[in-house]
């Protein structure tokens, strides 16, 4: 038993189903960190943002945005994760990521950068019995953005987290993502490597 799968192996089949014709190129788990982010987008916004669980949900509620009034708070504790316009690039993966309370799988293939929440533990343990289940039910798309919308990928400090990867957009916004449990420098670099190619 493998106790530290590579996801891009674990999820192989999987995302081979979901992203027909694309080769995967790394991928990694992560999470979306607590922080200031956009403005959502608005209402009737044609972005490919698809809500998180019910489970997801629950926690979102708790761990939502900020009230009025408790941005200066967060701005000092977390930092920002994501920044730019409601309408940007950032704004709709930030959304796609409000609702999943658990990890969110990475996975940049040769046309996009991907966006999923895995919905079994094969990116943790590495069991076959996972392989055999219908890629819907071991991955749930979130998020996309075609590789043309992506300027750049960094993994840096911040705050207290060692490894934040940040993914800049070509339209002036960007994104983090962290990981304290299962995305290190280590992991996250093949993301960056690929990303900016």
């Amino acid at each position: 038993m493998n106790t530290d799968p590579s996801p891009a192996e674990a999820y192989a089949g999987a995302l081979a189903e979901l992203a027909p014709g694309e080769r995967v190129l790394a991928a990694v788990v992560a999470k979306a960190p607590l922080g200031l982010g956009p403005p959502l987008p608005p209402d009737g916004d044609d972005s490919p943002v698809t809500a998180g669980s019910a489970a997801g949900a629950v926690a979102g509620a708790i761990l939502s945005p900020p009230k009025p009034g408790q941005g200066f708070f967060w701005w000092l504790v977390f930092g920002r994760s994501a920044a730019g316009a409601a309408t940007s690039t950032a704004a709709a993966c930030h959304a796609a990521t409000l609702g999943v309370g658990g990890p969110l799988l990475l996975v940049v293939t040769d046309a996009r950068l991907r966006l999923y929440e895995p919905l079994d533990q094969a990116h943790f343990i590495d069991e076959p019995k996972y392989h055999t289940r219908p890629a819907t039910e071991r991955l749930r798309p979130l998020w996309d953005v075609p590789r043309s919308g992506v300027r750049s990928a960094r993994v840096g400090w911040h705050r207290l987290n060692p490894s934040r990867l940040t993914v800049e957009f070509t339209d002036g916004s960007w994104a983090s993502f962290a990981g304290l449990l299962t995305m290190g420098r280590r992991k996250a670099a093949p993301v960056v490597t690929s990303l900016n190619r």
